[in-house]
C-alpha cells in the first residue's frame, strides 16, 4: 500500500439489488472501504460523500458505517442484525442520506443519472451530519458501510452497479 499524504479520495460500487427494494430493506450487503485510514488501526475524517446515482433514483437511505464487516441483513430484505452481532460490528457512526429536503450540497441530475454530494452541513432536524471520524480495526485500513432505504423510498435499480459512492477521507494517523 502506498501512502497518501493528507487524504484520499476512494470509490466503491456495492453491489445493489436489480429490482425494487422496498422502505426499511437493506440496499446492499457491507461494502469495504479500503485505505479509509492511513495505517492500521488507524483514524481519518469523513469530510463528504459524493453518491452517484446512474439510475436516478435518488433514493434517501441511512449509511451505517462500522470498523468489523457484518451484514445488517440480506439485500432486499428487512434489517435482521441481532445485538451480539451490532455490538461485534463497532458501529462507527451513521448518517442521513436526503436527497429531496436540502440534502445535497451540490446536485445534478441528468434525467438518467444523478450526482449528489454530502458535506459538513446541518440538516433539517438541527443535527450535523460530517464530518465525521473513523476509526480501523487494529491490523486494518478499511472500514465498512451498508445502507438501509429510509423515508418511504423504494429502490428500483435496473442494474446491480448504478450506485457508486465516493468518499473524501482526510487522514489523521
Amino acid at each position: 500500500m502506498g501512502t497518501y499524504p493528507g487524504g484520499n479520495i476512494i470509490r466503491v460500487t456495492p453491489t445493489v439489488v436489480a429490482g425494487e427494494t422496498a422502505d426499511n430493506d437493506v440496499m446492499f450487503d457491507t461494502a469495504e472501504i479500503p485505505n479509509a485510514v492511513s495505517s492500521r488501526g488507524g483514524v481519518s475524517i469523513l469530510k463528504s460523500i459524493t453518491i452517484i446515482d446512474n439510475d436516478a433514483e435518488e433514493v434517501d437511505m441511512d449509511i451505517i458505517f462500522m470498523a468489523v464487516q457484518t451484514n445488517f441483513g440480506t439485500a432486499d430484505s428487512a434489517s435482521s442484525i441481532t445485538d451480539a452481532n451490532l455490538q461485534a460490528s463497532k458501529v462507527l457512526g451513521a448518517l442521513p442520506i436526503d436527497w429531496s429536503d436540502g440534502g445535497c450540497t451540490f446536485a445534478q441530475n441528468s434525467g438518467s443519472a444523478s450526482i449528489c454530494t454530502f458535506s459538513g452541513h446541518t440538516d433539517n432536524a438541527g443535527g450535523s451530519q460530517l464530518p465525521m471520524l473513523l476509526k480501523a480495526e487494529e491490523g486494518s485500513t478499511s472500514i465498512y458501510f451498508t445502507a438501509i432505504v429510509n423515508d418511504g423510498s423504494n429502490a428500483d435499480y435496473s442494474a446491480t452497479d448504478d450506485l457508486e459512492f465516493v468518499f473524501h477521507v482526510e487522514y489523521l494517523g
